[in-house]
């Protein structure tokens, strides 16, 4: 029973976290372009376009600096605490199953 919880926590969180990460590669783009240009007009379904924006929203961008996204900054912190949830349920639930 317990593994069933944190497996719902898991999926629950990862849910949650692709609709906030789309949202915000859907918002960045409109909010800043010039900063948007200057990465190469990452796509939000592409692989390297995905990774671009996580290595933006886990601060490891170093073209882009964190204090100039202010009207994302909320986002940013809900897909970093999604991202931490989501990756400490998923490994509760491989120690748990051994």
């Amino acid at each position: 029973m317990m593994i069933n919880i944190v497996f719902l926590v898991a999926f629950v969180s990862v849910f949650f976290y692709l609709i906030t990460f789309f949202r915000f590669t859907r918002r960045f783009p409109r909010l800043y372009p010039a900063l948007w240009k200057h990465l190469g007009c990452p796509e939000s379904l592409g692989l390297h376009g995905q990774a671009t924006y996580l290595t933006v929203v886990l601060g490891l961008e170093k073209r882009v600096p964190l204090h100039a996204l202010r009207q994302v900054r909320g986002e940013m912190a809900a897909i970093r605490v999604l991202l931490a949830i989501t990756v400490v349920a998923f490994t509760v639930a491989a120690f748990m199953t051994g």
